[in-house]
């Protein structure tokens, strides 16, 4: 491999671990509007949330001069996953997040690589393989383990409940897209899944009586959730452009472990030695069902 190519691949694997930053800080970000008193309610938080990262891509696509249009064929498929696969998935992880700390809820979501190569082979896309189930079993037991020893992190029984039902659905979403998916670049359809979802929540919250604007105090914070999910879609497409989905897909597999260190740093969350251990076996599985995989289509969306 020549100088040239070290650094290529180099810079790629920096945007993934950057991608997985910027995951994190969402994380931290929602966690702190959670916790204000009173907080805005999760759908309308996350409606302005993807409407800011939706103005943000449409933006970088006018600069870069993609298009803006999905491609034909792709429209209502979009539509659909923005709705009732992404759009559901983030409501019911930050309602999970209400519920229990952000390093354990994190965690606790980061089961979906094994439900996605599950899911991928139920729609006829492969059987799992033996390091599939290895995988699962990691997975499962290293979400015991953060449960049984997340007392100090104050995780509820329906917070467990929230963090499970987001990761199954967001797994659901993945699959999905890996099907209806074919023509449409990564921005774009990043950007459409965005809008969709923006409106889509805005339209439930106000159906529910859940609308309102933020407060002051959280205008920053929602901002910033918009603003940070489009550069980690930035940083993603771009990592998997020079490095490939399977490699982008391990390498943002930090996304946990950042989640950890900035709830750490940031709201002064303890991270007992057991709840190490569980996301140890957690990242472990996650990694392990990438690399099981024959091929790892539905990896290279990830989105919190």
């Amino acid at each position: 491999m020549t100088d040239a190519h070290a650094r290529h691949d180099a810079i790629g694997g920096v945007l993934a671990g950057l991608a997985a930053l910027f995951f994190g800080g969402v994380i931290i970000l929602g966690k702190q509007v959670s916790d204000l008193a009173d907080p805005i309610p999760v759908e309308a938080m996350l409606s302005i949330r993807f409407a800011v990262a939706a103005v943000v891509m449409a933006a970088a696509l006018a600069v870069t001069r993609r298009p803006l249009l999905a491609e034909p064929g792709e429209r209502r498929g979009l539509a659909l996953l923005a709705v009732f696969g992404y759009g559901v998935e983030a409501t019911f992880f930050f309602l999970a997040l209400r519920h229990g700390t952000a390093a354990a809820v994190t965690l606790l979501f980061f089961v979906y690589p094994v439900t996605v190569a599950f899911g991928a082979w139920l729609v006829g896309q492969g059987r799992p393989n033996r390091l599939t189930a290895i995988a699962l079993v990691c997975a499962l037991v290293g979400s015991a383990i953060v449960v049984a020893t997340g007392a100090g992190l104050a995780i509820e029984a329906i917070g467990v409940v929230y963090a499970f039902t987001s990761a199954v659905v967001y797994s659901g979403y993945l699959v999905a897209a890996d099907v209806v998916l074919r023509r449409t670049n990564s921005l774009t359809s990043g950007m459409w899944v965005s809008a969709g979802a923006s409106v889509g929540l805005f339209l439930w919250s106000l159906a529910i009586g859940h609308w309102r604007t933020p407060s002051p105090a959280e205008w920053g914070p929602i901002v910033g959730m918009g603003f940070a999910t489009a550069g980690a879609f930035v940083c993603l497409m771009e990592a998997i452009r020079r490095v490939g989905a399977l490699r982008t897909a391990i390498i943002s597999a930090l996304e946990p472990l950042a989640a950890s260190v900035l709830a750490w740093i940031i709201l002064g969350e303890r991270v007992s030695g057991g709840v190490a251990f569980g996301g140890a076996l957690i990242l472990s599985g996650a990694v392990t069902a990438s690399l099981a995989r024959r091929t790892p289509p539905a990896q290279e969306q990830q989105i919190p």
